[in-house]
């Protein structure tokens, strides 16, 4: 009896170190040597150029072709799984590090080489090199984030595309438990003592940012109120309705190549500005936390909430 029940013990320890090795070897390395799970079943999204795109298993192969897309894969921990970017994915600074698939003209031949499981793109902004690499069967998810609702949803299909869903609603979250302690912070300032800005997106000719568009969004989130909310999108305005409107602050994001505070200077009429005269020129953000909707967008109202009403930051 005793030499049965210890050859049914042998027998029992060994499948159970069978089963164990088998869990193991169900784990495929990722770059920084962990292991993730290699899923079979395909996931369909509906992506924001309205085309449903099937993902089959889990991408260990991901191209980005904005920044934007860049910031998000990063945030989502899925860096060591990111084979390719633009010339201007500047962020994280793990990314520089990344092979280059072109800037802006996205060159699809290098894509290619890469063998991605999935592109991550921007309809707008991307769609030659999209359509050309759908014609080749390459998965290709575009992502529209506009707004800050935007940027939510671009996240949650990001994450549901790569299998880190999880990741993606503790994101979200973060974001919008930032952006409610910026609410609370302004909320106490009556609308007529809110200050009135300009937002300056171009230099020669004179560019601004109207209503429906992210960068307004971010600025009334932080509590500033848009002289040019009247009109929308990205329009010429004058230097002349700039002096008119008399604005209590100049925001100019974009001004990182440029001395914008020497060339305000030289503008016909603007040494009567209210912003001019009390030296409430912002010209230090980072240009690109402003004008890149992804996961530090929070953050990028956070900023001009604090260069805004200083005070209320302390």
């Amino acid at each position: 009896m005793k030499k049965n029940k210890s050859k049914v013990m042998i027998l029992f320890l060994s499948a159970m170190i069978v089963a164990t090795l088998l869990l193991v070897g169900c784990g495929k390395k990722q770059g920084n040597g962990e292991s993730r799970p290699v899923s079979t079943s395909s996931v369909a999204i509906k992506d924001d150029s309205g085309v449903e795109v099937t993902i089959k298993g889990v991408p260990g192969r991901i191209v980005s072709l904005t920044p934007s897309n860049t910031e998000i894969l990063f945030a989502l921990g899925l860096g060591d799984r990111v084979v390719g970017v633009t010339t201007y994915c500047d962020y994280p600074p793990e990314a520089k590090k990344k092979p280059k698939i072109g800037d802006l003209q996205a060159n699809v031949e290098k894509i290619v080489s890469l063998k991605p499981d999935l592109v991550v793109a921007k309809w707008t902004m991307n769609k030659d090199a999209v359509a050309s690499l759908r014609k080749l069967n390459v998965p290709v998810l575009c992502v529209e984030p506009e707004s800050i609702e935007g940027v939510y949803r671009a996240i949650r299909l990001i994450a549901k595309a790569t299998g880190t869903s999880e990741a993606g609603e503790k994101i979200v979250a973060g974001m919008k438990a930032r952006l409610e302690q910026v609410k609370q912070k302004v909320s106490a300032i009556p609308p007529s003592k809110r200050l009135r800005v300009f937002i300056e997106v171009g230099d020669d000719p004179l560019y601004t940012a109207g209503s429906r568009t992210f960068i307004d969004e971010l600025v009334n989130l932080a509590g500033g109120v848009n002289i040019a909310a009247d009109i929308k999108g990205y329009q010429m305005y004058s230097i002349e309705s700039v002096v008119e409107k008399n604005p209590d602050v100049i925001l100019a994001p974009d001004s990182y190549y440029i001395d914008v505070e020497k060339i305000i200077q030289k503008r016909p009429g603007w040494s009567s500005i209210k912003a001019v005269q009390n030296g409430r020129i912002i010209n230090k953000l980072d240009p690109n936390l402003i004008n890149r909707p992804g996961p530090r967008s929070a953050q990028a109202v956070e900023a001009i909430a604090r260069a805004l009403y200083p005070e209320l930051f302390k």
